[in-house]
């Protein structure tokens, strides 16, 4: 009898070890920009490298339960690290547009005119109550690159309620937060 239930413990913890893991999934922002009428700036823009606070520059997506805990999910990722991702995003956006001459994301590829910098200081998941959030905070500023003088700039730091409690309604959310706040710059910049 013993040695029975030895072997069904046995076999039950080679079952734990062969038994299939959860399925991993890999998440990004992704924007999509209607093409402006035609180039609003007769501008070339650099786009410069996107500055990420260590914390946040992870393939693990960060969530919160409070604001003094730092969790990452086991099994939902980045596709990439946040500090490409978010640059790649900020990219593809502007290039949709077209709303510069040109765009540029080597300074050795060429003359700006202007340069767009963007700072992520947070990119997270918020689990409170009454409903999960997604968190974005950025500073995004656009300066003459002859002279250094800030032309526009958003500093912005924004927390809005996930359609439900997932993960992968995280992205989408993200991705709006980001879209509105460049269409706010590039609005700042019409201005001047």
């Amino acid at each position: 009898m013993r040695k029975s239930a030895i072997l069904i413990l046995c076999c039950a913890g080679l079952w734990g070890c062969f038994a299939a893991s959860p399925r991993k999934a890999y998440f990004q922002i992704h924007l999509e920009a209607a093409a402006a009428p035609g180039p609003a700036f007769a501008k070339v823009l650099l786009l410069d490298r996107l500055a990420v606070s260590e914390l946040y520059d992870d393939f693990r997506i960060l969530y919160r339960l409070n604001p003094y805990e730092v969790n990452y999910y086991a099994h939902s990722f980045w596709a990439e690290k946040p500090s490409k991702m978010v640059r790649d995003a900020l990219e593809a956006y502007l290039a949709g547009r077209k709303s510069f001459r040109a765009l540029l994301s080597d300074p050795a590829k060429g003359e700006a005119d202007w340069i767009l910098r963007a700072s992520l200081r947070r990119i997270e998941e918020i689990d409170a109550e009454p409903a999960w959030q997604a968190r974005l905070a950025m500073d995004l500023e656009v300066i003459e690159a002859a002279t250094g003088e800030t032309l526009a700039s958003r500093r912005f730091d924004r927390s809005e309620p996930l359609p439900r409690r997932d993960v992968a309604a995280v992205p989408p959310v993200l991705s709006r937060i980001l879209a509105e706040e460049l269409e706010a710059l590039l609005a700042g910049l019409r201005e001047k």
